[in-house]
């Protein structure tokens, strides 16, 4: 095979331009053991002209998968990028997805503790009529709810995510400083990388509090510039 940017990028930075006034797009990467250099990542797209960027890790047991190794260089990354998203504000506005974050209005007290509803107050349907607890779960078949002829018909396991979307049943989660800004994190991740909904899964939480903590240094850095301004 070969690579992709000269063939997507045009039609990319079409859609971009078409929704610009809307602000109704994000372009979303997605980085791998083998592309850590998220900072140059991000730069390279808003100089690229796009104000609405998202990077997110690879979730996968293959060897392009984040591993604990690469966490000190993922850190820095992020630490690095915190700091070039805040001088670039000066001199033109973007918004990187995970710097997005709401010290006044966010979501409130019930929605961190409830996680994202999956399988309870959100499913997915894939195109042969099965009912699935998310997108993501598509094509596993043990995790099928029903179908759109019968309704969903596995209660148990509708139950079992109901239980799992509670932030406290997760005994990993009790006592982490993140706990509501992440609410549990992805029910996906846990289920593809520990086989269990109810077991988050390490990486992405380490990843996680990265991001936050980013998020908060470019929420104080964004106050400091703009004293009646809470969110970058």
């Amino acid at each position: 095979g070969q690579g992709t940017f000269d063939f997507v990028f045009p039609k990319i930075n079409e859609v971009a331009i078409h929704r610009k006034k809307s602000e109704g797009y994000y372009v979303r990467g997605t980085y791998t053991k083998e592309t850590l250099e998220i900072s140059k990542t991000a730069m390279d797209l808003r100089n690229m002209g796009f104000k609405f960027i998202s990077l997110e890790p690879v979730v996968t047991k293959d060897k392009i998968g984040i591993t604990k190794e690469d966490l000190p260089k993922l850190k820095m990354e992020y630490e690095k990028l915190a700091k070039e998203y805040v001088e670039s504000q000066k001199e033109e506005k973007w918004k990187f997805f995970h710097f997005n974050l709401d010290l006044e209005a966010g979501p409130c007290v019930q929605k961190r503790v409830n996680g994202c509803g999956a399988g309870v107050e959100y499913i997915a349907v894939s195109p042969n009529g099965d009912i699935f607890p998310c997108h993501q779960f598509d094509g596993i078949k043990e995790t099928k709810l029903g179908d759109i002829f019968t309704g969903i018909t596995n209660k148990k396991l509708q139950g079992k995510f109901r239980r799992a979307n509670y932030l406290f049943n997760k005994e990993e989660c009790k006592d982490c400083w993140a706990r509501f800004y992440c609410s549990g994190g992805c029910l996906a991740n846990n289920y593809n990388m520990n086989e269990d909904i109810l077991k988050p899964y390490q990486i992405g939480c380490e990843i996680q509090k990265m991001r936050i903590e980013a998020a908060l240094y470019v929420q104080y850095k964004s106050m400091k510039l703009s004293p009646f301004r809470t969110s970058a």
